[in-house]
């Protein structure tokens, strides 16, 4: 004979993943950041324009950085998260110890009283043991269901604040690339200048140190429609 014990919620809460992954968030911003460099190309404006080639030297490059700053921001953001969960879940199996040990002691005493051949023994070990058994059965549930429901709320409050901090990355760099397109923009109106438009400080937590400033450099998967590009006479 086995005890029910159910303890699902427990087992299925340990496999909460995030949100969003750093390669969803970055995807997410290249997506965003090309539709509007090619909306800026489309521009009859720019095409009339006399800007020059130094402004996507310039521009570029900066635009390229702040799309891959948004996947090692999203990773402190998910890491961060993770390590909390990881620890709520350790206080919870720590206790999970004593709450095996007390189903351990109630399956013996099932099994003792199975095993009795005759059928007064058999009634008489239930009989005897039936206070311990119902008391034993009725603590395991009462704690099992704080637990659970401790745990269930522990990782609702770390999932709505890494959900936070990953909207946090997107708005940072969305509104980073938005001020350097502006700047690419007037760059290509107006002239080359030496000046740089402000961007946003990355997410931090009380809890650890910012994502380390990656180096300006434009990585491979930074495509720019060829269809789009201006001819060389108009630049």
């Amino acid at each position: 004979m086995k005890l029910p014990i159910v303890l699902l919620a427990i087992v299925g809460l340990s496999l909460v993943s995030a949100s969003k992954s750093p390669e969803e968030v970055q995807a997410e911003v290249m997506a965003y950041v090309q539709t509007q460099v090619s909306s800026l190309l489309r521009s009859p404006a720019i095409a009339r324009a006399g800007g020059g080639l130094a402004c996507y030297d310039k521009y570029i490059p900066l635009i390229t950085a702040a799309t891959e700053d948004s996947k090692s921001d999203t990773a402190s953001c998910v890491n961060r998260a993770a390590s909390r969960r990881e620890d709520e879940l350790n206080k919870v199996k720590a206790q999970r110890e004593a709450l095996d040990q007390q189903v351990k002691t109630v399956q013996d005493t099932l099994a003792s009283c199975v095993k009795q051949d005759d059928v007064l023994g058999f009634l008489t070990c239930f009989r005897d043991n039936s206070q311990v058994l119902q008391s034993t059965v009725t603590q395991v549930s009462l704690t099992s269901t704080s637990l659970a429901n401790g745990l269930s709320a522990a990782y609702v409050s770390i999932n709505t604040s890494e959900d936070s901090c990953i909207q946090t990355v997107l708005d940072k760099v969305k509104a980073d690339t938005d001020a350097l397109t502006v700047a690419l923009q007037n760059c290509l109106k107006n002239g080359f200048d030496d000046g740089q438009p402000e961007t946003s400080s990355p997410p931090s937590d009380s809890s650890s140190s910012s994502p380390e400033e990656p180096q300006t450099t434009v990585p491979s998967n930074f495509n720019m429609p060829n269809d789009e590009l201006l001819p060389e006479e108009n630049l």
